[in-house]
């Protein structure tokens, strides 16, 4: 009995090889996405820490140290000058955020891209499998018409050597 072959099994294999890299660099991008969102959370949390501190600053900014004591016109301009580095290193922290936002963001179109391709090589194994099947079927049914055709030729001889007179 003869096998199938596929003619095209090379290339499915190809195809299918393309669809378990697409996958791999999926799940690459995927994981550099969460690594970039994990580095975003501690740079947000920062720069709220650093607004409520100035905030917390320009409420103390003319509170007096004790109760009995007056503030001096230098420890008002120290603590102007601190709240207003305190707002220097906000906006750092806040170019920080953006520039990682911007990062996240790269990250995700990354990802779907990546997600993408996976879908478009799932779909291209998908055809080519189908494909084998169909002709795998057609195969085998003209290997079952061709063994049918041998049966009924061998049907046809018995019968014709059974009906001559020996």
């Amino acid at each position: 009995m003869t096998q199938f072959t596929y003619r095209l099994q090379r290339l499915l294999e190809q195809k299918e090889e393309a669809k378990k890299e697409a996958e791999k660099e999926l799940a690459r991008q995927e994981q550099e996405l969460e690594a970039q969102l994990a580095a975003l959370e501690p740079l947000q949390q920062r720069h709220r820490e650093l607004v409520e501190k100035r905030e917390q600053l320009r409420r103390e900014l003319l509170a007096k140290p004790d109760a009995g004591e007056a503030l001096t016109a230098r420890e008002v301009l120290e603590r102007s000058e601190y709240v207003k580095v305190v707002g220097l290193q906000i906006e750092d922290a806040k170019n920080d955020v953006l520039s990682q936002h911007r990062l996240v963001e790269q990250c995700e179109a990354r990802v779907k891209e990546a997600t993408h391709r996976v879908a478009e090589a799932r779909r291209e194994v998908e055809v080519l499998t189908k494909h084998r099947a169909k002709q795998e079927e057609r195969f085998l049914r003209e290997l079952q018409a061709q063994e049918e055709l041998a049966l009924d030729e061998i049907g046809n001889v018995l019968y014709t050597t059974r009906r001559r007179p020996i």
